[in-house]
């Protein structure tokens, strides 16, 4: 259901690119302030897929203000996570401490990809997601950008947003960017109902052997999501599900039992088998009336956990900028300045996560990387950096 609010006289009518999280969120969002929004995707339908998503205290707050119905849902069909442990590959105990929210006005919750998708998928009217949209080509005029699809449909919007991805189509053709490089690390991902003793409720678990981790979270309902993150020279690329399960059981041969039968226990149809590419810097994500919002605009690495997060964040500021601003142009402006620099800080803060993964005696302040100066904030110590990432608020100087 449209708002009250009048639609800006400048955007009636937007495009976005991709039905993931970041499309849908920013659907709602643009909704909300009476805005016409329209999906387009590519996929020919919606189907399950085995992974689960971390919501940290940063991202579920962005979410509350954009719908906060979505996280009341979420909080109910998810587990908030209230402890951490680390393991060894046999199931010997490393770490075990307690995940301290206390400082943070939202929880660590950990949920289905599936589930998140539904409950955001149900809050948008049938009839402006558009599946079976491959987006092949847009052209930009000064009142609108005319998209062309791969089914020989087109549309014509007053704003396009990218929240196609890692592997952008909107990017590309925006910058002349191709797809981001290989970072040297693959994964393989799935969520299966199971029980065991080293997997209590509200847990996050990690099994752990030099390059490579076994990381586990209790995903609510009685679902587990494991996900699989290793250090490979190579992108493979199983020909497939039966052989990107097989491969996943071969890399746990030797690790505990439980491990093996939980992943032998996943249909291997919706297992997710993906490279894991290097953060792209991107110094800008607008470019006349087109955009970028969560992975499109800054492709970052899993560690960190923050890919879904920074979207939710994104989608925030970009909805509240195109209502604060009479024009286009200084609303997409005010996006940029209010959310590049924070993006790029957590970017390279998830790529001294990765370096500290291959060498753990790594600290903050001695990490440098060839992409780039690394900024100051990503090189303080763990509580400052976290408080930092959980505490972002959203307020007027925000954006």
């Amino acid at each position: 259901m449209q708002s009250e609010h009048s639609p800006h006289p400048y955007l009636k009518k937007v495009g976005i690119i991709g039905a993931g999280p970041a499309g849908l969120a920013i659907a709602i969002a643009l909704r909300k302030k009476g805005i016409e929004v329209h999906i387009y995707e590519r996929a020919k339908t919606f189907r399950p897929i085995g992974a689960g998503v971390t919501l940290s205290p940063n991202g579920i707050r962005s979410l509350a203000a954009i719908d906060a119905d979505i996280v009341q849902q979420l909080k109910q069909q998810g587990s908030q996570l209230n402890r951490f442990r680390i393991r060894t590959a046999r199931g010997w105990p490393i770490l075990n401490q307690p995940v301290k929210d206390e400082d943070y006005d939202q929880p660590f919750l950990a949920v289905r990809w599936f589930s998140l998708q539904e409950i955001m998928r149900a809050k948008l009217p049938p009839e402006i997601l558009h599946l079976h949209h491959q987006l092949i080509h847009f052209d930009q005029t000064q009142q609108s950008v005319n998209l062309s699809f791969a089914n020989g449909e087109t549309a014509t919007v007053d704003l396009l947003i990218g929240a196609d991805g890692i592997r952008s189509i909107v990017r590309k053709q925006l910058f002349g960017l191709e797809d981001p490089a290989y970072g040297g690390w693959m994964t393989w991902r799935g969520v299966q109902k199971y029980q065991h003793r080293l997997l209590p409720p509200h847990h996050t678990t990690i099994f752990a052997k030099r390059g490579k981790s076994l990381i586990l979270l209790d995903n609510g309902q009685g679902y587990v999501s494991w996900a699989l993150e290793m250090t490979s020279p190579t992108v493979h690329q199983s020909q497939h599900p039966e052989a990107a399960k097989a491969r996943v059981l071969q890399e746990l041969s030797n690790w505990h039992p439980a491990l093996q039968e939980l992943v032998n226990l996943t249909d291997a149809n919706t297992i997710v088998e993906r490279p894991v590419c290097e953060p792209m810097i991107l110094p800008q994500w607008s470019n006349g009336r087109v955009t970028l919002v969560g992975d499109a605009a800054h492709p970052m690495a899993p560690f960190l956990g923050q890919g879904t997060n920074t979207t939710f964040e994104d989608v925030w500021a970009l909805s509240t900028c195109l209502v604060q601003q009479d024009n286009l142009a200084a609303a997409l402006q005010q996006y940029g300045n209010s959310r590049i620099e924070r993006a790029h800080t957590i970017q390279y803060r998830t790529m001294y996560s990765a370096a500290q993964m291959r060498n753990p005696f790594l600290r903050p302040r001695w990490f440098k990387t060839s992409l780039g100066k690394v900024p100051d904030q990503a090189k303080v110590g763990e509580k400052a950096f976290s408080d930092w990432l959980y505490q972002y608020e959203l307020t007027a100087e925000s954006t």
